[in-house]
């Protein structure tokens, strides 16, 4: 698995850099953090978080993403005797690292993206025992990613701002992004989520 990802990067790699040549500007490359949620499919919900780095050539989008999916369950702490205190444990947690192909669809400051590929999924289950004693089982699978984006950015070259409010150097295609981003991923353990994405680069040809 560890070579067919080192093969599929190593593609995409050499493309891209061929495809540069052709382009005059920089390239359009921006990365991302999602926060929000996701759950198995018929299964428990839980948190989704993680990060991703897009590039694009004409409408052809290359990603390369990384995403957990923490399933939590509700346990309680004795602080004493009689003082309970309620906590949350991670039950289930999907490791995600993939990569995906699609097209993605430039407004004059927003865009819309759809892309599918492969991954590598980990899967871990904390699991008690009739001792009461914690302990964990892991499974490595693999699993077909997908995922709709939905993002706004600035239309136009605008100085950086720092904080936001302060304007610093010259006019630039570097800026952020925000929206929202629908995931999923087609495996053993198959969970479908939702979150918001927030995140800095070059995303269209200005």
């Amino acid at each position: 698995m560890k070579i067919l990802f080192i093969l599929v990067l190593t593609f995409c790699f050499i493309n891209l850099h061929a495809q540069e040549k052709e382009e005059t500007g920089p390239p359009i490359i921006f990365a991302e953090i999602l926060f929000g949620g996701a759950g198995k499919i018929n299964g428990n919900g839980g948190l989704l978080y993680g990060g991703e780095l897009n590039y694009q050539y004409k409408k052809n989008l290359f990603s390369i993403r990384y995403i957990e999916n923490s399933q939590l369950e509700s346990d309680v702490l004795f602080l004493s005797p009689v003082t309970p205190f309620p906590v949350l444990k991670e039950k289930n947690n999907n490791k995600e690292l993939s990569v995906l192909y699609g097209k993605r669809w430039i407004y004059e400051g927003s865009s819309l993206s759809v892309s599918g590929g492969i991954s590598r999924n980990t899967y871990s289950s904390n699991l008690t025992d009739e001792n009461n004693q914690r302990y964990k089982i892991t499974d490595t699978y693999v699993g077909f990613p997908l995922e709709v984006n939905f993002k706004w950015f600035k239309s136009k070259k605008k100085r950086y701002r720092l904080y936001g409010l302060i304007p610093v150097g010259q006019p630039t295609s570097f800026g952020r992004n925000f929206g929202f981003k629908l995931v999923g991923n087609i495996s053993k353990n198959s969970f479908v989520g939702l979150g918001l994405v927030y995140g800095f680069g070059i995303h269209k040809n200005y």
